[in-house]
């Protein structure tokens, strides 16, 4: 097996603090999941957080897009129109994403993995 002759950059951890925060829309992913959970991440570059480099954080959302699902208030909320029946694509979507200014909330999480902060989907506003 050949060794991935990837460099990584060593960077200095940066801790988010919970509560409000400023960042635009860099990304719209679906993962690939074997899991069998269908969801996307929108991908958020912090501005309002002094670091030697870009962070970026995520926010996952359900794949289910109506009135009342995460997805659908969070699309509304943005400024995308849409319908019961309609057929929207996640390359649409993702371009009406990009590059939009938000504030939300974040809260610091311990797993077994580390330390994370949550980005609270339901805090997302567009500014």
């Amino acid at each position: 097996m050949e060794i991935d002759k990837t460099e990584i950059e060593v960077k200095t951890y940066v801790e988010i603090e919970d509560g409000k925060h400023k960042g635009i829309i860099t990304d719209f992913k679906r993962p690939i999941n074997e899991s069998g959970f269908d969801y996307v991440d929108i991908y958020i570059r912090l501005t309002d957080i002094k670091a030697d480099s870009e962070i970026e954080i995520k926010a996952g959302f359900p794949l289910n897009i109506s009135d009342i699902s995460a997805l659908g208030r969070f699309l509304k909320s943005s400024g995308l129109n849409f319908k019961q029946g309609d057929k929207l694509k996640l390359v649409d979507i993702k371009e009406h994403l990009i590059d939009k200014k938000i504030t939300f909330m974040t809260k610091n999480e311990k797993t077994e993995a580390g330390k994370f902060a949550r980005v609270l989907r339901d805090t997302i506003e567009f500014i």
